[in-house]
């Protein structure tokens, strides 16, 4: 089912529009703050869309339990640690680390749903996770300084967030599968892992972080209005089109397929950072690419 498989990739090039704007409104809004903001507007608006589509059934009720815990470790736990990877090390090295939910998927779905991958799918999927490494690597040259390459507080700490964040989405992904495989609606299923998450942020927001807002954030009297319409336009295109899309997948595909291909943003987003920074990455950004490419080509033909 090649279509289903290519929802990854999808999800991916969401991900990879959201990773781009993400920095600089981190750096406004605070990690905690930014992420309480963006997902509690992706959770309103998936609401909207499924109360108005008239998408919840008793399948999904019946699975209601996971769903939530997928939500919880998904978006809750995943979510918070990828962004604040993001700020402090940067998109592209938060990208390799992220990277790493395609093995631990592929080891979960093995592990509790007994799904099995043919010779051709785990050449494919090492193909790309093999470029995904290469591509960010060595996809810096030693002049390039930009402040995205720059590491704030201790590399140790940042290389555990993004690997929690890993983690989580893996596990979000897997707990996500039995409600779609009873049938029920992608979008409500999306609908109620991003609602638990926002519910939990918005608790550990005003419970504890709230008192807590980092000195280099500013106070919500100083966000403009661009700022909300960006970290709108962030929660539209990473959350609502990029999840939605990545759980209908996950419910009509492999799950280790589709979260490999999803692993692709770390090459996705080498030309995004080349346009925004004005540094072209090195030679080894796109051989790793092109080893990309062919795998997700290799995944896509043994799927029909």
């Amino acid at each position: 089912m090649p279509f289903a498989e290519l929802s990854g990739f999808v999800a991916a090039l969401c991900w990879t529009v959201s990773s781009l704007m993400a920095p600089r409104l981190i750096h406004r809004f605070g990690t905690m703050r930014f992420n309480t903001t963006r997902i509690t507007i992706a959770s309103s608006l998936l609401i909207l869309i499924s109360l108005l589509g008239q998408r919840f059934d008793t399948s999904l009720w019946q699975h209601a339990p996971l769903v939530i815990l997928s939500g919880l470790l998904g978006i809750f736990l995943g979510d918070t640690m990828l962004f604040t990877a993001v700020h402090r090390l940067g998109p592209r090295r938060t990208g390799v680390l992220f990277a790493t939910n395609a093995p631990m998927s592929i080891f979960l779905s093995w592990l509790f749903l007994n799904e099995a991958l043919s010779l051709t799918q785990l050449l494919a999927c090492g193909l790309v996770f093999s470029g995904v490494i290469i591509a960010i690597l060595f996809g810096k040259r030693r002049e390039q300084l930009h402040e995205w390459e720059q590491t704030k507080g201790k590399l140790s700490t940042g290389v555990l967030f993004a690997l929690g964040g890993a983690l989580g989405q893996a596990c979000g992904a897997l707990l996500s599968k039995p409600a779609l495989l009873d049938g029920a609606d992608p979008i409500a299923v999306s609908t109620v892992r991003v609602s638990a998450g926002a519910i939990a942020l918005l608790l550990a927001y005003g419970l504890y972080y709230r008192h807590r807002r980092p000195a280099s954030s500013l106070p919500f009297s100083e966000l403009t209005r661009s700022d909300f319409m960006g970290i709108t336009a962030l929660a539209t295109v990473g959350m609502v089109i990029g999840m939605s899309v990545l759980v209908w997948g996950v419910g009509h595909a492999n799950v280790g397929i589709v979260t490999t291909l999803s692993a692709i943003v770390p090459v996705l987003i080498l030309p995004g950072l080349w346009i925004t920074t004005k540094q072209r990455p090195a030679f080894g950004a796109w051989i790793g690419a092109i080893l990309v490419v062919i795998g997700a080509a290799l995944i896509v033909l043994s799927g029909q």
